[in-house]
């Protein structure tokens, strides 16, 4: 693995390095393609137009340093000799992977591409659910696909359902400087060391990548905003989490427990969590459950007392708490990792019942 680490880094380094050149030219591009986020809704509290064409940068960077990078280790890295022979052998190896990439690719690119028109123009809820569903198919035509001791078809329908859950959740998260390219950046770190103590090494690098490819976004996004990532970057984020961590491998033979397949429900909780929620919130409203409002985590969080910078790193927090956390299922017994699980149950348990209790002395207030 220690050969690996340093490749990781500079992976991630060439793609922060990428992420935030282009993060200036979109933020260019923006005004010219109509791509601007007016403040004429109640939820949004910012005063004047501004850009939400960064998920341009995080799109071009990340399938752009991913390109270069598999061309090189195609062509190029297995002839240098002086490079260790694991690495050559990976490098090697990478064709063996290129039908589950290029699914992957296909569906992140309607991803893109609708995000692209609904930031420009707008699209209905309707519309961008049937085209999510589509975007899956690609997925599984090339294999990428729930096992988890699943029949296919099961496994499929579960990738679907995944996949799609994540895409949007990512796109609800969206709602505060910040938020989602900070959460898809901490949670690639943690998919990245995953990875890395399973031993798989081209997880490891493409996760640090995409690490890379947002933080480049997130410095111009926080805690003051001089663009948004925009419907194309924000679902586009979720898109690529739901399908990379099908990918992954959680479990093997001779581990101490299954628990390990519960890592990605756990590592990406926070923004399941806040789908989840404000979806019982609406349902018990009778609202629509696509219509945007302010019941999300981070505006739950603000409504206690918190400022939106405060409510933004205490999600941080949260969301390093609980990736760290799924990590540490692989090595557990069940005994302890049933604890491990509690613990993690607990602690989204403990956040509403502080929400549920502020509200209730709101009401309770002459």
């Amino acid at each position: 693995m220690t050969v690996f680490l340093p490749l990781t880094l500079i992976a991630f380094l060439q793609a922060l390095a990428v992420s935030a050149v282009l993060t200036r030219a979109a933020r260019a591009l923006g005004p010219r393609c109509g791509m601007m986020d007016a403040p004429t809704l109640d939820r949004k509290i910012h005063s004047h137009p501004v850009p939400r064409s960064g998920g341009l940068a995080v799109y071009a960077a990340f399938w752009g340093c991913l390109g270069l990078n598999l061309l090189l280790a195609r062509h190029v890295v297995p002839s240098l000799a002086w490079l260790p022979e694991s690495v050559r052998h990976l490098a090697a190896n990478t064709g063996m992977r290129a039908l589950p990439l290029a699914g992957i690719a296909a569906g992140s690119l309607m991803i893109f591409v609708l995000g692209v028109i609904d930031d420009i123009r707008g699209l209905s809820p309707t519309v961008r659910l049937v085209v999510q569903i589509i975007a899956t198919l690609p997925l599984i035509a090339t294999g990428t696909t729930v096992q988890a001791f699943l029949p296919w078809l099961a496994g499929a329908a579960l990738t679907v359902g995944w996949v799609v859950l994540l895409t949007n959740s990512f796109n609800f998260l969206d709602n505060m400087n910040g938020l989602t390219s900070g959460i898809a950046a901490i949670t690639a770190a943690v998919f990245a060391l995953q990875s890395a103590l399973a031993g798989e090494y081209y997880m490891m690098l493409l996760f640090g990548m995409l690490a890379g490819a947002v933080l480049g976004f997130w410095f111009f996004n926080f805690p003051k905003a001089s663009l948004f990532l925009g419907d194309c970057g924000s679902t586009h984020l979720g898109f690529l989490f739901g399908a990379l961590s099908v990918q992954c491998t959680y479990y093997e033979p001779g581990a101490a427990t299954q628990l390990p397949i519960l890592f990605p429900l756990v590592a990406l909780g926070v923004p399941v969590f806040d789908t989840l929620s404000v979806m019982l919130i609406r349902f018990r409203a009778g609202k629509p459950l696509m219509q945007g409002d302010r019941n999300h985590f981070s505006h739950r969080l603000e409504a206690l007392g918190m400022s939106r910078t405060e409510a933004v790193v205490f999600i941080y927090a949260v969301t390093l708490c609980v990736g760290l956390a799924a990590v540490a299922l692989r090595p557990l017994d069940w005994r302890y990792g049933l604890v491990q699980a509690a613990v993690i149950v607990m602690l989204f348990a403990g956040i509403t019942w502080m929400e549920h209790v502020s509200r209730r002395k709101k009401t309770e207030e002459p």
